[in-house]
């Protein structure tokens, strides 16, 4: 057996390719992490050893077996491997803290969990053998956040067959039951979708991306994640500062924010939607108004976008109708900006200043989406606080992975309990010391530094792909800043699926030159040029 990439060499095509059947098992290995993500999200976002344990052991033994797979990782980049590197001294320095940690089962714990992303992100890595895969494996993760964000209005419409499981019942929790966590997962999906959908040119499916959108969009609303929001922003801005393609971009964006935003105001009178405390049975009411509602958003959304795809393709725009329309749509996003930072700063200097709101704990409000207007840090500051005193104490070694929880229980200032510090890069200094704080913070600005560059260089279909992932992973990697989404494996393990196939796709121009529309256009204008 020669041809199969099991044993010797495996056959390779044309111009040194792989051969179909190792092309066939790479293809087999990425809808493996994205099948396993996608389950992870619908149980329950992997809470509890007895759920999360079992999935990384399939993703560890499909690691394995990939080391006997002839020339699997072959065409892995070199920047691929200084990323794994990074990963393994993350993964070896957690091993090693059990020598010291002060309680070796949760340092065994975080030491699989961690060795799971690992092994995702090396395997993810490898599998991406064509350009061919990207536009699929973005479907694909984008159907995992609509379907998360879908649950999660079903949580808001009718709340007794779809009760939401989180501390106040008002914000949803989806499948995940974490709402800031469900934040950055519809964050995620949101870039990605709109990437892809600005790629798309079939009038029918990218309606139906934009419902995708709207719903996602929506439930992110009804996460009342002021983080989420904020890493979203971000994303969007990395989205449109990479894209090559920003007018269509925003034209998009505008085309499902318009009913969205309709919504989103139908529901402010929709009073028991937001109120803490409220029996489930009393909201079915409102519930059912904001189901009539989301409806004729999704139809809207879906019309607007199919007329506008539709409009498209038969019309051109002149060039100063162009520049016209650009310069409108950086007027309306600054004045949105403004708007909205001004309502937030002024809120919060009636209240006795920004530095003081943001330490304070966590606010009680009458109504829940009053938060988001607010800039406390909902106790994050005491959490970070004393994670630094105890690193301070141990800059070296830390106290183990996985053991924040103990070092919480000794040094906190009051009798709340708290499992995880709430900002994913701090977490490791404090737990495992700073060679684990450098090599996850090496690997965040490693990845987003490369991705970033290859996106800028990348031209047509490519170059608006890679905007997406590439603002994809900065949704995440902001907003680990806040949160502890580490924890949460289905959420990681989305974020290293699509932080690898973003890195393999921007490494090598030529490999992944684009052959779409526009690069045919100036190629076959070059050769017009050239007989002239």
């Amino acid at each position: 057996m020669t041809d199969n990439g099991i044993e010797g060499r495996p056959r390779e095509g044309k111009n040194g390719r792989p051969g179909r059947r190792l092309v066939a098992f790479k293809a087999f290995v990425l809808g493996a992490i994205v099948a396993l993500t996608a389950y992870g999200m619908l149980n329950r976002g992997l809470f509890g050893e007895e759920r999360w344990i079992p999935v990384a052991g399939v993703i560890l033994v499909l690691a394995f077996f990939t080391l006997f797979i002839s020339n699997f990782y072959a065409d892995v980049p070199r920047i691929g491997w200084v990323l794994v590197g990074l990963m393994a001294v993350l993964v070896f320095v957690k091993g090693l803290s059990l020598i010291w940690t002060i309680s070796p089962p949760e340092t065994v714990e975080e030491l699989l969990r961690s060795s799971m992303y690992l092994a995702t992100f090396a395997m993810a890595l490898a599998a991406l053998s064509s350009r061919r895969l990207v536009p699929p494996f973005m479907d694909g993760l984008f159907l995992i956040s609509a379907a998360v964000g879908g649950y999660g209005l079903l949580q808001k419409t009718d709340p007794v067959q779809f009760p939401p499981r989180t501390v106040d019942a008002v914000r949803i929790g989806s499948t995940i039951e974490y709402p800031n966590t469900v934040a950055v997962v519809l964050g995620m999906g949101i870039v990605l979708g709109l990437a892809r959908m600005t790629q798309l040119r079939g009038p029918i499916v990218r309606g139906l991306y934009s419902v995708g959108l709207m719903v996602c969009s929506l439930a992110l609303y009804f996460t009342l994640s002021r983080g989420g929001l904020m890493a979203v922003g971000v994303g969007m801005l990395v989205l449109f500062a990479l894209s090559g393609n920003r007018l269509q971009t925003f034209a998009n964006l505008l085309l499902f924010s318009v009913p969205l935003l309709w919504v989103v105001q139908q529901a402010q009178g929709l009073e028991r939607l937001f109120e803490v405390g409220i029996p489930a049975q009393e909201r079915l009411a409102d519930g059912a108004a904001l189901r009539i509602d989301v409806v004729i958003a999704a139809v809207a959304a879906f019309f607007f976008q199919a007329v506008y795809a539709t409009l498209k393709e038969n019309y051109e725009l002149l060039p100063g109708t162009r520049r016209a329309l650009g310069a409108a749509a950086v007027a309306i996003v600054v004045v949105g900006v403004g708007v909205v930072g001004y309502t937030v700063v002024s809120q919060q200097l009636q209240k006795g200043g920004i530095a003081g709101t943001f330490a304070t704990g966590i606010e009680e409000t009458e109504r829940a989406n009053d938060r988001l207007t607010s800039l406390s840090s909902n106790s994050r500051s005491k959490y970070w606080s004393v994670a630094w005193e105890e690193w301070k104490q141990h800059p070296l070694t830390g106290t183990g992975a996985g053991t924040f929880h103990y070092t919480w229980l000794e040094n906190r200032p009051g009798f709340s309990g708290v499992r995880q510090v709430h900002n994913v890069y701090l977490e490791q200094g404090t737990e495992t010391g700073v060679v684990a704080f450098a090599a996850l913070v090496g690997f965040a600005g490693v990845l987003g530094l490369y991705a970033a560059r290859g996106t800028w260089r990348a031209t047509g279909d490519r170059r608006l792909l890679l905007s997406g992932l590439t603002a994809a992973a900065a949704v995440y990697l902001v907003h680990s800043v806040l949160e502890w989404h580490w924890y949460v494996p289905p959420s990681t393990l989305f974020f290293f699926a699509l932080a690898a196939v973003a890195l393999k796709y921007a490494a090598d121009a030529k490999r992944w030159e684009d052959s779409g529309p526009e690069v045919r256009n100036r190629r076959a204008e070059g050769v017009g040029e050239k007989l002239h």
